[in-house]
């Protein structure tokens, strides 16, 4: 599901790529069990351009998608991503360094596992694999986001030549 959070056509573009591109990789990562035992993945994806301390977190997701038969799933990934990207996206900070660095910064009900990743400015949380894997996994999806950003510019610039 996409949402057009005012985010500019290039940026959802972007984002929709990235995605379509991660899925192959979590097609095989999905298939190991000891990777994800519902062979389940939910991805969300915060606007770089919302501001945490003046809009609302719905209104700030720019994009999610699951991946994996999110019927079969037992558990609510979606909930789990949504909440971490939840204390990724007010703090503007990972949650692995929340956890290890400023567990101060933590509320009571903040959800307290890794899989939310913040890079300058942008805030993508994941959840359905290990731990370290829905770390990796939102990593991953912020460096494709990048990559497919530069790589419209660069095509824009060429084609402008």
């Amino acid at each position: 599901m996409t949402r057009d959070a005012g985010a500019p056509h290039e940026t959802l573009a972007a984002v929709g790529r990235s995605l379509g591109a991660l899925a192959p990789m979590l097609a095989t990562l999905l298939a190991d069990r000891s990777v994800s035992g519902e062979r389940a993945m939910h991805v969300v994806v915060m606007d770089p351009a919302a501001n945490p301390r003046t809009g609302s977190f719905d209104d700030a997701i720019l994009c999610e998608r699951s991946f994996g038969e999110p019927s079969s799933w037992e558990a609510d990934y979606a909930w789990y991503a949504r909440a971490k990207g939840r204390v990724a996206w007010r703090e503007q900070a990972s949650l692995r360094e929340l956890l290890a660095r400023h567990p101060e910064r933590l509320r009571d009900d903040d959800i307290r596992v890794e899989g939310a990743v913040c890079d300058d400015g942008w805030v993508v949380a994941a959840s359905g694999a290990q731990p370290w894997y829905d770390h990796a996994i939102a990593a991953c999806t912020i460096a494709l986001i990048r990559a497919a950003l530069r790589h419209a510019r660069e095509t824009a610039a060429s084609e402008a030549t």
